[in-house]
């Protein structure tokens, strides 16, 4: 005689509004939609510590034809249970472990709320990363440690051994 086991996978469902913006409302706050749509995904795993942050994230940009490398996208939503309504954001996998497990009595789950912050500019990144080694305060450090550049620190308060952060954090005690 078999005994067949199966992993029995169960349907997670989340509607998510693309787009739009917190706003305060008294003592309450509440979501003010771009676009009146509301969209849904769905997850099929075992368990819902299988639906990540990472995943969640890279669903919604699926769903929405856009390229999670170039968009920041902030999640979150007001939580049913939680008076007066204020937003909650999701920030990581534990985030949405409370999101998915938050309901009502009903078993009703809050609307995911999408915000799309601002496209991220991949050349614009580099040209400032790029730039890091020319700030004066590096190359100010960087001369004095060779020996050279020592007359850019006169009058600055900066000993020669010294690093200028460090003698900033001396004053402040």
């Amino acid at each position: 005689m078999f005994l067949l086991q199966t992993m029995c996978p169960f349907s997670t469902n989340i509607h998510f509004d693309y787009d739009g913006h917190y706003s305060k409302d008294g003592d309450d706050y509440e979501w003010i939609p771009t676009d009146a749509r509301l969209y849904a995904i769905s997850f099929k795993t075992s368990s819902l510590e299988e639906i990540t942050y990472s995943l969640l994230k890279e669903r919604i940009c699926r769903k929405m034809g856009i390229d999670p490398f170039t968009k920041r996208l902030n999640l979150g939503y007001i939580p049913l249970v939680v008076e007066p309504t204020r937003q909650s954001y999701i920030l990581d996998d534990e985030d949405v472990f409370v999101y998915l497990t938050s309901v009502d009595r009903e078993q009703r789950r809050s609307i995911l709320h999408v915000e799309d912050i601002e496209e991220l500019q991949i050349v614009q990144i580099t040209e400032q990363l790029s730039r890091v080694g020319e700030s004066s305060c590096s190359r100010n450090y960087c001369e004095r440690e060779s020996g050279y550049g020592e007359e850019d620190n006169v009058g600055t308060g900066v000993e020669h051994d010294e690093h200028p952060h460090k003698k900033q954090k001396k004053s402040r005690l």
